[in-house]
């Protein structure tokens, strides 16, 4: 048994709590379902995916509705052919992303764009 403390008044208590004790706070889904969340329709683990695979076209960042920094990325990745330095940065790019969004896979909130 782990002691945590609670996200609405800071008061700790065990993590086999579904409420804190203190203040009620409920806590709503365990970590598998937080992975499976939807944010406006959208996936984390299809982000993830879209990431992994054709990150470096900027898939993953049109998937998250961000789609200027997705068209720059694919441009980048399409000058990229003539150029070398536009493909290192858009794999950089690409890396970071992915770290972001498995850091954030308990709040996918954060990585889509709000409608």
């Amino acid at each position: 048994m782990a002691m945590i403390f609670c996200r609405e008044c800071g008061y700790k208590h065990s993590d086999r709590a579904k409420a804190c004790p203190k203040c009620g706070y409920v806590y709503e889904e365990t970590l598998t379902k937080k992975a499976n969340k939807l944010v406006n329709g959208k996936s984390i683990v299809v982000y993830l995916i879209f990431c992994w695979f054709l990150g470096i076209l900027g898939a993953h960042r049109f998937y998250a509705g961000k789609n200027g920094s997705g068209l720059a990325m694919l441009l980048m990745s399409t000058v990229g052919f003539i150029l070398v330095v536009p493909v290192i940065i858009s794999a950089i790019w690409t890396l970071v992303d992915l770290i972001v969004g498995i850091c954030n896979i308990n709040t996918p909130e954060k990585i889509f764009v709000k409608k």
